[in-house]
Protein backbone atom coordinates (compact mmCIF):
# COMPACT_ATOMS: atom_id res chain seq x y z
CA UNK A 1 0.00 0.00 0.00
CA UNK A 2 0.91 3.39 -1.02
CA UNK A 3 1.06 5.37 2.00
CA UNK A 4 0.80 9.26 2.16
CA UNK A 5 2.81 11.06 4.39
CA UNK A 6 0.63 11.28 7.49
CA UNK A 7 -2.42 8.72 6.80
CA UNK A 8 -4.89 6.58 9.13
CA UNK A 9 -6.24 3.27 7.85
CA UNK A 10 -10.26 3.21 9.05
CA UNK A 11 -10.64 -0.03 7.75
CA UNK A 12 -8.10 -2.03 10.00
CA UNK A 13 -8.26 0.95 12.99
CA UNK A 14 -8.73 -0.56 16.08
CA UNK A 15 -10.31 2.98 17.42
CA UNK A 16 -8.33 2.17 21.07
CA UNK A 17 -6.90 5.73 20.68
CA UNK A 18 -3.64 4.84 22.23
CA UNK A 19 -2.11 6.78 19.71
CA UNK A 20 -3.69 9.71 20.53
CA UNK A 21 -2.66 9.41 23.94
CA UNK A 22 1.08 8.89 23.38
CA UNK A 23 1.36 11.46 20.64
CA UNK A 24 3.89 14.16 22.46
CA UNK A 25 2.57 16.52 19.81
CA UNK A 26 -1.30 16.68 20.36
CA UNK A 27 -1.52 15.74 16.48
CA UNK A 28 -4.13 13.14 16.43
CA UNK A 29 -7.47 13.18 18.07
CA UNK A 30 -10.45 10.79 18.59
CA UNK A 31 -14.01 12.11 17.31
CA UNK A 32 -17.38 12.18 19.04
CA UNK A 33 -17.91 9.13 17.06
CA UNK A 34 -15.01 7.46 17.97
CA UNK A 35 -12.70 7.89 14.73
CA UNK A 36 -9.07 8.41 15.14
CA UNK A 37 -7.73 11.38 12.66
CA UNK A 38 -4.39 13.81 12.25
CA UNK A 39 -5.00 16.85 13.31
CA UNK A 40 -4.85 19.04 9.99
CA UNK A 41 -3.73 22.48 12.41
CA UNK A 42 -1.57 20.34 14.22
CA UNK A 43 0.35 18.40 11.38
CA UNK A 44 3.62 20.46 11.54
CA UNK A 45 4.27 20.25 14.84
CA UNK A 46 4.80 16.85 14.16
CA UNK A 47 8.48 15.58 15.49
CA UNK A 48 8.40 12.36 13.22
CA UNK A 49 8.83 10.34 16.39
CA UNK A 50 7.25 7.51 15.35
CA UNK A 51 5.62 6.68 18.48
CA UNK A 52 2.22 6.66 17.37
CA UNK A 53 3.06 3.48 14.88
CA UNK A 54 5.13 1.92 17.41
CA UNK A 55 2.36 1.35 19.73
CA UNK A 56 -0.10 0.50 16.99
CA UNK A 57 -1.11 -3.10 16.88
CA UNK A 58 -2.91 -3.10 13.75
CA UNK A 59 0.09 -0.51 12.28
CA UNK A 60 -3.28 1.40 10.62
CA UNK A 61 -0.85 4.67 11.74
CA UNK A 62 0.76 6.63 8.95
CA UNK A 63 3.46 9.42 9.88
CA UNK A 64 5.10 11.58 8.58
CA UNK A 65 6.19 9.91 6.00
CA UNK A 66 7.67 6.67 7.64
CA UNK A 67 6.56 3.15 6.84
CA UNK A 68 6.42 -0.09 9.15
CA UNK A 69 8.55 -2.05 6.94
CA UNK A 70 11.01 0.49 6.35
CA UNK A 71 12.13 2.35 9.18
CA UNK A 72 10.66 0.11 11.98
CA UNK A 73 12.19 -3.24 13.60
CA UNK A 74 10.75 -6.18 16.14
CA UNK A 75 12.53 -5.90 18.90
CA UNK A 76 15.41 -8.82 20.03
CA UNK A 77 14.67 -11.12 22.73
CA UNK A 78 17.90 -10.30 24.27
CA UNK A 79 18.86 -8.44 27.76
CA UNK A 80 22.03 -7.05 26.37
CA UNK A 81 22.98 -3.21 26.33
CA UNK A 82 22.41 -2.79 22.99
CA UNK A 83 18.63 -4.42 23.32
CA UNK A 84 18.68 -1.91 26.26
CA UNK A 85 18.94 1.07 23.53
CA UNK A 86 16.83 -0.51 20.93
CA UNK A 87 13.78 -0.88 23.73
CA UNK A 88 14.30 3.16 24.67
CA UNK A 89 12.66 5.76 24.15
CA UNK A 90 11.21 9.37 25.49
CA UNK A 91 8.37 8.43 27.62
CA UNK A 92 5.64 10.67 28.30
CA UNK A 93 2.82 8.11 29.62
CA UNK A 94 2.69 7.45 32.74
CA UNK A 95 0.88 4.98 35.41
CA UNK A 96 -0.50 7.68 37.99
CA UNK A 97 2.09 7.18 41.00
CA UNK A 98 5.53 7.72 42.07
CA UNK A 99 8.90 5.73 41.06
CA UNK A 100 9.79 4.07 44.82
CA UNK A 101 12.77 5.12 46.82
CA UNK A 102 14.30 2.20 45.57
CA UNK A 103 14.30 2.17 41.79
CA UNK A 104 15.56 5.95 42.46
CA UNK A 105 18.05 5.15 44.28
CA UNK A 106 19.32 2.62 41.81
CA UNK A 107 18.90 5.68 39.14
CA UNK A 108 21.35 7.60 41.28
CA UNK A 109 23.83 4.99 41.95
CA UNK A 110 23.75 4.62 38.08
CA UNK A 111 24.49 8.40 37.89
CA UNK A 112 27.30 8.44 40.60
CA UNK A 113 29.08 5.75 38.19
CA UNK A 114 28.79 8.20 35.28
CA UNK A 115 32.30 9.85 33.52
CA UNK A 116 32.20 13.27 34.25
CA UNK A 117 35.21 16.25 33.72
CA UNK A 118 36.57 18.15 36.45
CA UNK A 119 34.96 16.53 39.54
CA UNK A 120 31.51 15.37 39.59
CA UNK A 121 30.86 16.86 43.03
CA UNK A 122 29.56 20.14 41.39
CA UNK A 123 26.43 18.66 39.94
CA UNK A 124 23.62 18.13 42.46
CA UNK A 125 20.54 15.84 41.98
CA UNK A 126 16.82 16.76 43.72
CA UNK A 127 14.14 14.72 43.51
CA UNK A 128 10.71 15.41 43.58
CA UNK A 129 8.55 12.79 44.09
CA UNK A 130 5.37 14.01 44.52
CA UNK A 131 3.13 15.34 42.27
CA UNK A 132 1.23 18.00 44.09
CA UNK A 133 4.36 19.83 44.66
CA UNK A 134 5.11 19.63 40.50
CA UNK A 135 1.56 20.98 39.99
CA UNK A 136 2.07 23.78 42.36
CA UNK A 137 4.88 24.64 40.28
CA UNK A 138 3.26 24.21 36.68
CA UNK A 139 1.54 28.07 36.92
CA UNK A 140 4.29 29.48 36.95
CA UNK A 141 5.87 27.56 34.22
CA UNK A 142 3.33 28.05 32.05
CA UNK A 143 3.37 31.87 32.45
CA UNK A 144 7.25 31.84 31.58
CA UNK A 145 6.48 29.74 28.24
CA UNK A 146 3.69 32.94 27.09
CA UNK A 147 5.64 35.39 27.96
CA UNK A 148 8.77 33.57 26.08
CA UNK A 149 6.08 33.46 23.54
CA UNK A 150 5.73 37.18 23.28
CA UNK A 151 9.50 38.01 23.30
CA UNK A 152 9.67 35.48 20.63
CA UNK A 153 7.65 37.49 18.51
CA UNK A 154 9.94 41.15 19.43
CA UNK A 155 12.49 41.23 16.93
CA UNK A 156 14.47 43.60 20.09
CA UNK A 157 14.34 40.42 22.32
CA UNK A 158 15.22 37.92 19.71
CA UNK A 159 18.41 40.16 19.44
CA UNK A 160 19.04 39.60 23.30
CA UNK A 161 18.10 36.09 23.15
CA UNK A 162 20.61 35.37 20.46
CA UNK A 163 23.46 37.60 21.99
CA UNK A 164 23.16 35.93 25.52
CA UNK A 165 22.38 32.27 24.23
CA UNK A 166 23.77 31.72 20.74
CA UNK A 167 22.33 31.99 17.34
CA UNK A 168 21.61 28.16 17.72
CA UNK A 169 19.70 28.87 20.75
CA UNK A 170 17.57 30.68 19.30
CA UNK A 171 16.66 29.06 15.99
CA UNK A 172 15.34 26.23 18.57
CA UNK A 173 13.09 28.22 20.37
CA UNK A 174 11.78 29.96 17.04
CA UNK A 175 11.36 26.43 15.20
CA UNK A 176 10.48 24.16 17.83
CA UNK A 177 9.35 25.57 20.38
CA UNK A 178 7.36 28.75 19.42
CA UNK A 179 4.65 26.72 17.39
CA UNK A 180 3.88 24.48 20.48
CA UNK A 181 3.70 28.12 22.46
CA UNK A 182 1.65 29.04 20.05
CA UNK A 183 -0.50 26.12 20.07
CA UNK A 184 -1.02 26.51 23.89
CA UNK A 185 0.52 22.76 24.75
CA UNK A 186 1.92 24.75 28.11
CA UNK A 187 -0.96 26.21 29.04
CA UNK A 188 -3.32 23.49 30.24
CA UNK A 189 -2.60 21.14 32.68
CA UNK A 190 -4.66 18.93 35.32
CA UNK A 191 -3.46 16.29 38.05
CA UNK A 192 -3.72 13.91 35.28
CA UNK A 193 -1.84 15.44 32.66
CA UNK A 194 0.46 18.64 31.32
CA UNK A 195 2.48 19.41 28.37
CA UNK A 196 5.95 20.34 30.55
CA UNK A 197 5.88 17.24 32.62
CA UNK A 198 3.74 15.36 30.98
CA UNK A 199 1.34 13.89 34.28
CA UNK A 200 4.52 12.44 35.95
CA UNK A 201 4.88 12.24 39.14
CA UNK A 202 8.71 12.20 39.84
CA UNK A 203 11.25 15.01 38.49
CA UNK A 204 14.86 14.76 38.86
CA UNK A 205 16.71 18.35 38.32
CA UNK A 206 20.74 17.93 37.84
CA UNK A 207 21.78 21.50 39.10
CA UNK A 208 25.47 23.25 40.13
CA UNK A 209 26.48 26.06 41.16
CA UNK A 210 26.73 28.73 38.17
CA UNK A 211 30.70 28.89 38.33
CA UNK A 212 31.47 25.55 38.36
CA UNK A 213 33.57 24.11 36.44
CA UNK A 214 32.13 22.02 33.44
CA UNK A 215 28.64 21.52 35.27
CA UNK A 216 26.68 22.00 32.25
CA UNK A 217 28.60 18.81 30.65
CA UNK A 218 28.23 16.79 33.51
CA UNK A 219 24.56 17.56 34.11
CA UNK A 220 24.03 16.22 30.14
CA UNK A 221 26.14 13.07 30.85
CA UNK A 222 24.38 12.79 33.92
CA UNK A 223 20.78 12.66 32.94
CA UNK A 224 21.46 10.79 29.98
CA UNK A 225 22.36 7.73 32.76
CA UNK A 226 19.67 8.33 34.36
CA UNK A 227 17.67 8.28 31.57
CA UNK A 228 19.45 4.87 30.71
CA UNK A 229 19.17 3.18 33.83
CA UNK A 230 15.26 3.83 34.29
CA UNK A 231 14.92 1.99 31.44
CA UNK A 232 16.91 -0.93 32.53
CA UNK A 233 14.42 -0.70 35.83
CA UNK A 234 11.52 -0.87 33.37
CA UNK A 235 10.83 2.66 34.20
CA UNK A 236 10.07 5.09 31.38
CA UNK A 237 11.73 8.11 31.19
CA UNK A 238 11.90 11.67 29.00
CA UNK A 239 15.05 14.49 29.30
CA UNK A 240 13.03 17.70 29.54
CA UNK A 241 14.46 21.27 29.03
CA UNK A 242 11.59 23.10 29.37
CA UNK A 243 11.92 22.96 33.55
CA UNK A 244 15.17 24.16 34.05
CA UNK A 245 14.80 27.14 31.19
CA UNK A 246 11.53 28.08 33.66
CA UNK A 247 13.72 27.36 36.93
CA UNK A 248 16.56 29.66 36.14
CA UNK A 249 14.67 32.39 35.53
CA UNK A 250 11.90 32.49 38.37
CA UNK A 251 12.75 32.85 41.95
CA UNK A 252 9.49 31.08 43.01
CA UNK A 253 10.25 28.09 41.22
CA UNK A 254 13.71 27.73 42.78
CA UNK A 255 11.51 28.08 46.08
CA UNK A 256 9.20 25.55 45.15
CA UNK A 257 11.77 22.81 44.53
CA UNK A 258 14.00 23.85 46.58
CA UNK A 259 17.22 24.62 44.37
CA UNK A 260 19.75 27.09 45.80
CA UNK A 261 19.39 30.92 44.04
CA UNK A 262 23.05 30.88 42.68
CA UNK A 263 23.14 27.59 41.14
CA UNK A 264 22.46 27.03 36.74
CA UNK A 265 19.67 24.28 36.55
CA UNK A 266 21.06 22.34 33.22
CA UNK A 267 18.75 19.47 33.08
CA UNK A 268 15.99 17.34 34.13
CA UNK A 269 14.40 14.00 33.41
CA UNK A 270 10.40 13.13 33.89
CA UNK A 271 10.41 9.13 35.12
CA UNK A 272 7.05 7.01 35.94
CA UNK A 273 5.90 3.47 35.09
CA UNK A 274 4.81 3.56 31.47
CA UNK A 275 1.00 3.58 30.92
CA UNK A 276 1.68 2.17 27.23
CA UNK A 277 3.62 -0.90 25.82
CA UNK A 278 5.79 -0.03 22.39
CA UNK A 279 5.62 -2.96 19.96
CA UNK A 280 8.20 -2.14 18.00
CA UNK A 281 11.41 0.19 17.79
CA UNK A 282 11.71 3.02 15.61
CA UNK A 283 15.25 3.11 12.86
CA UNK A 284 17.72 5.81 13.95
CA UNK A 285 20.80 6.56 11.78
CA UNK A 286 23.53 9.24 12.09
CA UNK A 287 23.36 12.37 9.93
CA UNK A 288 26.71 11.21 8.44
CA UNK A 289 29.44 8.84 9.22
CA UNK A 290 32.71 10.25 8.01
CA UNK A 291 35.51 7.18 8.23
CA UNK A 292 39.61 8.77 8.36
CA UNK A 293 42.21 7.25 6.98
CA UNK A 294 42.69 3.22 7.77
Amino acid sequence: METMEFYLNTETCSQCGICVNICPALVIEKDSSGRVNFKPDYIHLCLGCGQCMAVCSTKSVFAKGLRYDNDFFEFSDTTDFFSLLEHRRSVRRFKPKPVSREEIEKILYAVSQAPHGDSHHHVEVTIINNRNTIMEALPSMSSFFDSLGKWLHNPFMCQIIKFKKGKDTLKTLKNHLLPRIEKGIYRNYSSDYDGITRGAHTLLIFHAPADSEEHKEDSYIFVTYAALAAQALGLGATIIGLVPAALNKSAELREIFHIPHNHDSVASLIVGYPKYKYLRGIKRELKKVNWGIE
